[in-house]
């Protein structure tokens, strides 16, 4: 798919971390589910792209990259509101890469 200039699914390296965020929030979520059937809401994928789309007002990889910042910032709160997140950072464990973390990584590859 080819998505418009400026967008964050034009850059590379910037969805790729997008992507690295959504699916350690999906991966959190799935192990919220190991602290008991009281301790979690039901859960479906399409809720997290579609509370993007409508805090952004445009599918998640059609954000213009000068909106970037403020979609890691809402994806790192939403991985540290689940219960494993919430765990992580009481013991000091980091939940998430940073964004260059995670760039020095993909370029080191």
């Amino acid at each position: 798919m080819e998505y418009p200039a400026g967008s964050i699914g034009a850059d590379l390296v910037r969805r790729n971390y997008i992507r690295y965020l959504t699916e350690r929030y999906f991966r959190y979520r799935e192990a919220d589910a190991s602290f008991g059937p009281k301790a979690v809401r039901r859960f479906s994928y399409a809720v997290l792209f579609k509370n993007i789309e409508s805090r952004f007002k445009a599918p998640t990889y059609f954000i213009p990259l000068t909106r970037f910042d403020d979609l890691v910032d809402f994806l790192h709160r939403k991985i540290e509101a689940t219960i494993l997140g919430k765990r992580n950072r009481a013991k000091g464990h980091r939940n998430y890469e940073t964004f260059d973390e995670f760039q020095l990584a993909q370029e080191a590859e």
